[in-house]
């Protein structure tokens, strides 16, 4: 792996950290109307890194990032709903993009649903209830708001970052 690729990819690790951070110290303006919901600003680095860099770079961006910030977290649950959302979302994320039918906002939001999804998948398991499901209508809408919101950062960054592309990866 080339030295500035790896230093790239090092910088996002640590801007995911950073917002993840940031994130936990905002008060969040959905938290009222979907209880549980965060903006997901650390999707944005996940995105941003997904189109510049591709699937298997992504992968350790994030997985790096789940296990460090789970460090900050504290419970063991925290890793365990950060695998399945990060994961599911981006798996579905690589399969929108490889598509080429849908903009980096619908990428997004396809994410954000995937996340809350194995989020809500985890929490099934753990508390061995499927009624946790019923929260689902809530959680997409909640997905759709922070989807549009972390496709349309990305998107800025993608179109600030296309340097990259040309002379890292």
């Amino acid at each position: 792996m080339k030295t500035k690729k790896l230093t790239y990819m090092s910088l996002m690790i640590g801007y995911s950290l950073i917002l993840y951070i940031i994130e936990s110290y905002m008060p969040n303006p959905l938290i009222a109307i979907f209880p549980g919901a965060k903006l997901g600003l650390t999707n944005i680095i996940t995105l941003t890194s997904l189109v510049i860099f591709g699937v298997k770079d992504t992968f350790i961006i994030l997985s790096v990032r789940i296990l460090m910030s789970s460090i900050f977290a504290g419970p063991m649950s925290t890793l365990l709903f950060s695998i399945a959302g990060g994961y599911l979302s981006l798996i579905l994320m690589t399969i929108a993009l490889k598509l080429d039918k849908f903009s980096l906002v619908g990428v997004s939001v396809i994410g954000a649903i995937g996340h809350n999804v194995g989020q809500l998948i985890v929490a099934g398991l753990i508390i061995n209830n499927s009624m946790i499901f019923g929260y689902l209508p809530y959680m997409l809408i909640a997905s759709i708001i922070t989807g549009v919101f972390v496709g349309v950062t990305s998107k800025y960054m993608v179109n600030k970052l296309q340097y990259i592309t040309k002379n890292v990866c």
